[in-house]
């Protein structure tokens, strides 16, 4: 009964336990499965990257309308109809806004609807905008009534 201790574990020719590396069509495949969590991998950053800029976009485009309708609401700007204005504290430049001012449904009422849009291209569609449509009382008949009042 002899044993050798190196001789154990050994097979006939050929058996998995004879082989030292991997064959190339072994390689081949990793490496296409590789590639394919890769390319997955990149296209998740990409869209969850695309979803951020557009998300901070929305963002910045209501907090400017808000900014625009608070001013003219508070009398800071007049509420007339303008299109396509600049904002002063925009360095890009890709950031305009339109006021429309129509009259409400009752007498001394005003509709004021303000649209903000990104637009990189000024003839381009926009990136993000938002549309805020608020009445308030017609700031001309304060006015009027301050005139009759005081003559």
């Amino acid at each position: 009964m002899r044993t050798e201790s190196g001789v154990r574990g050994r097979g006939c020719v050929g058996s998995v336990s004879d082989r030292r590396g991997l064959s190339l069509l072994e390689v081949l495949i990793s490496v296409a499965v590789f590639m394919g969590a890769m390319t997955a991998i990149m296209f998740a950053l990409s869209v969850g990257q695309r979803a951020e800029v557009s998300a901070r976009l929305q963002s910045e485009a209501v907090l400017r309308c808000e900014s625009v309708m608070g001013e003219i609401v508070a009398g800071a700007a007049e509420a007339v109809s303008s299109a396509d204005n600049p904002f002063f504290d925009d360095e890009t430049g890709t950031w305009y806004w339109t006021s429309e001012v129509t009259t409400g449904g009752a007498s001394g009422l005003l509709q004021v609807s303000v649209t903000v849009e990104h637009r990189p291209d000024m003839d381009g569609e926009p990136n993000a905008a938002f549309r805020l449509i608020r009445y308030m009382r017609d700031p001309q008949l304060f006015l009027d009534a301050a005139i009759e009042g005081g003559g």
